[in-house]
């Protein structure tokens, strides 16, 4: 028994010095193009590229950092300016001592683009959980929003429409993020680019993540209680999959997730809705193209 505690407490051991010493690495291995920005207590890791008439204004899906977007950035700042941002406690920006609900979020976000003297035209462009953040920033600030573009967007109903079903899938993930500190995530996150790979790895990024996931719901309930409606500002709304009407009814969560989708473009008078054809979330990064065309057609007709 005494072997076995040892050697559970060895391998802990190895695993911090591992997390540590790879983290240090991360830290001072990658370019960082961008800056840091003061907004208080704390600082926020921000990328400005690109020049235009048009600010285009990105937000990361919940777990995700800035370089999720590098493909779209890249291309839209040849014809925008282009600002995309770490949430406080993800990738390279510092922790926040506030709680991790969308009105904390966007508050902060707000402090960023007074700190850049950003007033308009802005296109806000936001990924699942960014999405929630972009129309609850749009709802707070509509004088400085000129557009508003949410790739497969999280909707205030999802949770009750779309209950979790794979406990086991849930709870191994928690645990990996929780076992951070030691380096579980860096073994399943192997597989994506080296400097998402850097920005997701550290604990602290882990952390903020859950801390994240557990204020959704609220975060949830605070937009559906501002009751969302931009008259007629120009609403994209880029969802995966296809239409509701040409689901087969024996694939409930596909239909669901499209028919709310399909919701959330009745929130202005002058909205599209585009359907990606590919089942996977993350369209920004798999069909880059959809998103980047969207945008332009966009900024063209501001």
């Amino acid at each position: 028994m005494k072997i076995l505690s040892a050697s559970i407490v060895l391998l802990l051991l190895v695993g911090f010095l591992y997390q540590s010493y790879s983290s240090y690495v991360d830290s001072t291995s990658f370019d960082k193009r961008g800056e840091m920005i003061d907004i208080g207590d704390y600082s926020l890791y921000v990328e400005d590229i690109g020049t235009g008439k048009v600010t285009v204004i990105f937000d990361a899906g919940m777990g995700d950092d800035s370089s999720v977007w590098n493909k779209v950035a890249e291309e839209v700042s040849q014809f925008s300016r282009v600002i995309t941002y770490d949430r406080a406690g993800l990738g390279w920006s510092e922790e926040s001592p506030h709680d991790r609900d969308s009105k904390v979020i966007v508050a902060e976000l707000h402090s960023v683009l007074k700190d850049k003297d950003i007033t308009g035209p802005i296109i806000l462009v936001g990924h699942s959980f960014g999405g929630v953040n972009m129309q609850r920033y749009a709802l707070t600030y509509p004088e400085y929003i000129a557009a508003l573009v949410l790739v497969d967007s999280a909707h205030e109903d999802q949770i009750e429409e779309m209950p979790q079903t794979n406990y086991l899938q849930k709870y191994l993930f928690k645990f990996g993020m929780w076992a951070a500190p030691v380096g579980i995530p860096r073994l399943y996150l192997s597989n994506i680019n080296p400097e998402e790979k850097a920005k997701k790895s550290t604990t602290k990024h882990q952390y903020t993540s859950l801390d994240e996931a557990e204020y959704f719901p609220r975060s949830l309930s605070e937009l559906n209680e501002l009751t969302p409606n931009y008259g007629d500002m120009p609403l994209v709304v880029i969802a995966r999959n296809k239409a509701s009407s040409e689901i087969d009814n024996t694939k409930a969560r596909d239909l669901v997730w499209a028919t709310l989708q399909e919701n959330i473009a009745t929130r202005s008078t002058n909205s599209t809705i585009i359907f990606s054809g590919a089942r996977q979330h993350s369209i920004h990064k798999m069909q880059p193209e959809i998103v980047i065309e969207a945008i332009q057609t966009l900024a063209e007709s501001l």
